[in-house]
This record gives C-alpha cells, sequence and structure tokens, in this order.
C-alpha cells in the first residue's frame, strides 16, 4: 500500500516536474533566441536574483510545514495540522511581504552598484512583485504535501506553466523585450495561487476553518530555525554561480552559463524523488526506513549515472538542436554539470535528517558547501570563466554528498550498497562507447541515437546482473491496483 502510494505521488510530482521542465526549455531556447545574448543574460541574471532572494520568503517554513502536518496527520490529528497551518502561515505572509518590499525599494541601489547596468532597475523591480505571489503559492503546495497528496503539484505546475509560456511569448512578441518575459512569471504565478486556492477551499477547507490546537512553538521554531539557515545556504550556493558570473563578467556570459543549466536542470528534477519520500520517511523508522532508502537508492540511480554519463558525448548537438550556434559556448559547461544529475540518485540522505528531526547536519553541510562554492568561484570565474563556475557547483556539490553520506552512515547506520552505483557505471560507459562514434546529422538521428543507447545500456545493465526478474515483477506490484 506504501509503495503505492509513493508511487502515485511520484507520478503527480514527476508528471509537474516534467511539465515545468519542458515549459522552461521552451521559454530558455525562445527567449535565448529572441531576446539574444545580451538581453538574455540580463533576463537570466534577474531571475536568478529572484530566486536568490526567494530563499528569505521561505527561512525553511515550506519543510517545516510538510513535516509537522504529516505527523499531526499520522496521529489523525486535525486540529493540530490546522494550529501549524495557522501559526506557520502568519510567519510565511510576514516573510513574503517583507522581503519583496525589501528587493523593490533597493532595486535601483542594486541595478547601479552590484550590477552596474541601470537597466538592471525595472526588471529587479518586476521581480519583486514576482516574489509577493511565488511563496504563497508555495505554502499552499506545503500543506497539500504534508496531507501525502500531490495533486496540488501537478495542477500547480499545469497552471502556472501554461500561463508563463504563453504570456512571455505574447509579451515578448509585442516588443516588450525582458520586461515581458519577468512579467511573464508573474501573470503565472498569480494564476497558478488562484488554481491552488480553489483547489484547497474544495478539498481541504477543514484544515483552515474550525478549533485549532495549540502547537509546541518552541520544538517547531528549533526546526524551523536550523531550516532557516539552511534555505538560505542552500539558495545562495544554487544561484550564487550566476550571480559571480553577472559581476566578474559580461551578461551574455550569464546567458550561456543559465543555458546549459537550464537542461541539466530540467533532466535532474525529472529524475528526483526527494519530496515524494519526505511524508512517507516521517513515518517509517528502523528496517523499514533503511530497505526503502536502498530500493529507492539503487533505482534512481540507474536512471541518474547513465544521463550523467551519456549527455556529455551528445551536449553539442543538444546545445545546436535547442539554442543554436551562438549558444555553442554553453557545451563545455554542459560537460562538467552533467554530472549534477548523480544529485538524483544521492540526495536522498538530507531529506532523512529532516524527517528525524535532525536538521543540523544537512544545515551545516550545506553552509560548508556553500562556502567553498563561493570561494572557488572566485578563484576560478576570473581564471576559467564559466567553465570555472560549473567545476566550483560540481566540486562543491560532491562535497556536500559525501559529508551526508558518512553522517547518515553514522547516526542512521544507512548508506548504499557500493554496486548500486558502480554496475550503472560499468553500463554506462558501455553505453558511451557506442555513442561517441554516433554523430547524428539531424534531429531525428540524434533521438534515433540516444534510444539506440539506452538498449545498449540496459542491455549491458542486465548482463551484469543490475537489473534482473524480479526488479520487473516488483514495478508490475506497485503499479497494479
Amino acid at each position: 500500500m506504501l509503495a503505492r502510494k509513493v508511487a502515485r505521488n511520484a507520478i503527480y510530482n514527476s508528471s509537474a516536474t516534467l511539465i515545468g521542465n519542458i515549459s522552461g526549455l521552451i521559454i530558455t531556447v525562445f527567449l535565448a533566441r529572441a531576446l539574444g545574448p545580451e538581453n538574455f543574460g540580463i533576463y537570466s541574471l534577474s531571475i536568478s536574483v529572484a530566486f536568490l532572494v526567494l530563499a528569505f520568503t521561505d527561512l525553511g517554513v515550506n519543510q517545516t510545514l510538510i513535516r509537522y502536518v504529516s505527523e499531526a496527520v499520522g496521529m489523525e490529528n486535525t486540529s493540530l495540522a490546522r494550529g501549524y497551518i495557522r501559526e506557520l502561515g502568519k510567519m510565511k505572509l510576514m516573510l513574503t511581504t517583507l522581503t519583496s518590499l525589501t528587493l523593490f525599494l533597493l532595486s535601483d541601489f542594486l541595478a547601479e552598484n552590484a550590477f552596474h547596468s541601470e537597466e538592471m532597475a525595472t526588471p529587479l523591480k518586476i521581480v519583486s512583485i514576482f516574489i509577493f505571489f511565488y511563496p504563497l503559492s508555495g505554502f499552499l503546495i506545503g500543506i497539500f504535501n504534508g496531507l501525502n497528496d500531490f495533486r496540488a503539484n501537478f495542477i500547480r505546475s499545469a497552471t502556472y506553466e501554461l500561463f508563463r509560456v504563453t504570456s512571455i511569448i505574447a509579451l515578448v512578441y509585442a516588443g516588450y523585450s525582458v520586461i515581458g518575459a519577468i512579467l511573464g512569471f508573474v501573470i503565472a504565478t498569480i494564476a497558478a495561487l488562484l488554481a491552488l486556492t480553489i483547489l484547497f477551499l474544495h478539498y481541504y477547507r477543514p484544515y483552515i476553518f474550525g478549533f485549532a490546537e495549540k502547537i509546541e512553538l518552541k520544538r517547531v521554531l528549533r526546526f524551523t530555525g536550523y531550516l532557516t539557515i539552511g534555505s538560505i545556504a542552500w539558495t545562495v550556493f544554487a544561484y550564487v554561480d550566476s550571480v559571480m558570473i553577472g559581476m566578474f563578467m559580461a551578461p551574455e556570459y550569464v546567458g550561456y552559463y543559465r543555458a546549459s543549466y537550464s537542461i541539466i536542470g530540467a533532466i535532474a528534477g525529472i529524475l528526483s524523488l526527494p519530496a515524494v519520500l519526505f511524508p512517507v520517511f516521517v513515518q517509517l523508522e528502523g528496517e523499514d526506513l533503511k530497505n526503502a532508502f536502498n530500493r529507492v537508492f539503487r533505482y534512481s540511480a540507474m536512471l541518474a549515472v547513465p544521463a550523467s554519463f551519456g549527455l556529455p558525448a551528445i551536449s553539442r548537438e543538444v546545445v545546436l538542436a535547442v539554442y543554436g550556434s551562438d549558444y555553442l559556448a554553453a557545451v563545455p559547461v554542459f560537460w562538467v554539470l552533467s554530472f549534477l544529475i548523480l544529485r538524483s540518485a544521492v540526495g536522498f540522505w538530507a531529506i532523512i535528517f529532516n524527517a528525524k528531526e535532525k536538521p543540523e547536519y544537512p544545515v551545516r553541510t550545506t553552509i560548508v558547501g556553500m562556502v567553498l562554492n563561493i570561494v572557488l568561484n572566485y578563484l576560478m570565474i576570473p581564471v576559467l570563466g564559466i567553465v570555472g563556475a560549473a567545476i566550483a557547483t560540481l566540486t562543491s556539490n560532491v562535497a556536500v554528498w559525501s559529508i551526508l553520506a558518512f553522517l547518515s552512515r553514522r547516526e542512521f547506520g544507512i548508506f548504499f550498497s557500493p554496486s548500486y552505483m558502480a554496475k550503472p557505471a560499468i553500463a554506462s560507459l558501455a553505453m558511451l562507447a557506442v555513442l561517441i562514434h554516433i554523430t547524428p546529422r539531424t534531429v531525428s538521428e540524434g533521438i534515433a541515437a540516444v534510444l539506440f543507447g539506452v538498449v545498449v545500456y540496459f542491455v549491458a545493465l542486465y548482463l551484469i546482473r543490475g537489473v534482473g526478474r524480479e526488479d520487473v515483477k516488483y514495478f508490475m506490484r506497485v503499479f497494479s491496483r
């Protein structure tokens, strides 16, 4: 029953991610071609600032909400869940309002003194409006996920991406350029917020209206406090490379970097499961937790490892097909960042620590990774340019993964079997040996080459006993009614 629930939620979450990633690629490709490298760089820098600042609208509130609402639901205590939603909702609204207003008031100063471009002022003002509405829809998603309901992820993604694609394309074609592209984000997030509000009031009205049990505020604030630090650190960790490229180099190089990162992020997002597993891990203990981790890690590695090995082999063709020859400077970045896809397989440890009310471990580790990333970017961007930023990002991520793996083994006795990574790596090398001898001349030939590589990979994996009949039977049981 649990496996089926996880599978169902994974389908909702993966579908939402797939829609978002396809939409993101469409927007990125359209804007990269329509705006040109310089204006696309300004757009990319503005959006990077937006998501960097968004960390201050959350400060761990969403993860705290999911964790404690999930616990209350497991105890069948609706009034306690209602109490968590109300108290954390007040915190969320306050943080969102303060952050949005602060960025709006500081936009002129930042444009002139941080980015040395007056053209950044208006985009930053529009970004501040986006920053007000986007976190509110994220809070509603947190309630749904805490209730172990991931339908809302799909509905939010479908609504948001439909309005984002249509608004951005229409506004840019109407001549609004960078301003129109960013306004599209504002329109989309307002539409998604309205859709989620209607859905929530229809299905979960009792979790808002009625008596709310008093929560253990000290316990919640301790958990939120660690996640506050972690949220800021992780967001800086994720976006500091783009911002530092914008500070050291011309805006078009931010565009090259984000063009490559968008494709890698899209693939990694589709393969990732941590969001679905968080409410499940909250309710598992001991051997059940270990077994769940091992199974998910193994299957995630089967997909993430070949993707990270295979993408560099076809990176030039992908960039040409998606962005055109103007963006070939992104290819070396693509080679390095492809290995970030491994995060889909090794990104579960932080989820386990948070589920078991030990957020201090991933928080401290993320801070180490953030500092390492900033230092490496500072040292490597002036020397190696955007490739240096990519190396800094990959190196710091690997450091975080390694530390969390060690801590997970020490605290919970949870670690993966080396064969879970080794066998997919061996099969991936066999696939890579085939792909490097294929030079597709058209998009259809490229797709055929990828499909052939997938066949080679799974045949090789089967021959070295990395996958077998029992795996097929397991998936049949999971997805059967």
